[in-house]
């Protein structure tokens, strides 16, 4: 049976509830709040809460993490995150990232000193970290978690079938696809290079609608 992948949009980005066989698993928890929404996503499509087998945290940015705990506790699901960002999440904390751009880089220094708060969330230890990859086959999918690292340091993406859940690494807003925020973008230009290595038909950026590979390989003309 094919998977179903199902968008949801948790405040200023999208999570995704990838389904197989009535099971699932979730990439991402969107910003702190919406939960209910996730839950609900979950359950309309007549699945048990406890068919959600892992929560893949594409990074720990309050924007990706923030429903990470309540949406721990209420399916028993276990949470995968790189290894070097497993400290942000017990601690509920991780730093906006620096920007690409003249633009952004003034964005960024303002937010770290003036949205410090707003960027916090509820802290929660992940049961799963990784350093490199980690196959999915223990959870009954057939695919794989890899470490994508310079929008943050433990940055990753998952590969299932012929797509790709990158996280921030990639965007697609109002035409632009390279992040505007990335505390290590030619990092971040070398991770692109690995997931086009992958030739998925579809590439899944957390803030916009999903790329095409050509997209992808065309935005990558540096």
């Amino acid at each position: 049976m094919k998977i179903k992948i199902v968008p949801i949009r948790a405040g200023v980005g999208n999570c995704y509830l990838i389904i197989k066989n009535m099971e699932s698993f979730l990439i991402d928890t969107g910003v702190e709040g919406y939960e209910k929404k996730i839950i609900s996503a979950i359950a309309s499509r007549g699945l048990k809460l406890s068919s959600l087998k892992f929560i893949f945290l594409t990074h720990t940015h309050y924007d990706h993490a923030g429903n990470a705990k309540v949406l721990k506790k209420v399916t028993g699901a276990s949470i995968i995150v790189h290894q070097s960002e497993a400290h942000n999440l017990s601690k509920g904390y991780h730093q906006i990232p620096n920007g690409t751009t003249t633009f952004f880089r003034i964005i960024s220094t303002l937010g770290k000193v003036f949205l410090k708060s707003r960027t916090r969330f509820n802290a929660v230890i992940p049961d799963i970290t990784f350093n490199d990859t980690i196959n999915l086959d223990k959870f009954g999918f057939e695919g794989k978690i890899v470490h994508t690292p310079g929008h943050t340091v433990g940055s990753s993406s998952l590969i299932i079938s012929d797509y790709v859940f990158a996280g921030d690494s990639l965007f697609n807003i109002m035409g632009k696809v390279f992040p505007p925020f990335a505390n290590d973008p030619k990092g971040l230009k070398q991770t692109w290079k690995k997931l086009l290595d992958y030739r998925a038909k579809y590439y899944y950026p957390a803030h916009g609608r999903r790329l095409t590979y050509e997209k992808l390989q065309e935005a990558s003309d540096f």
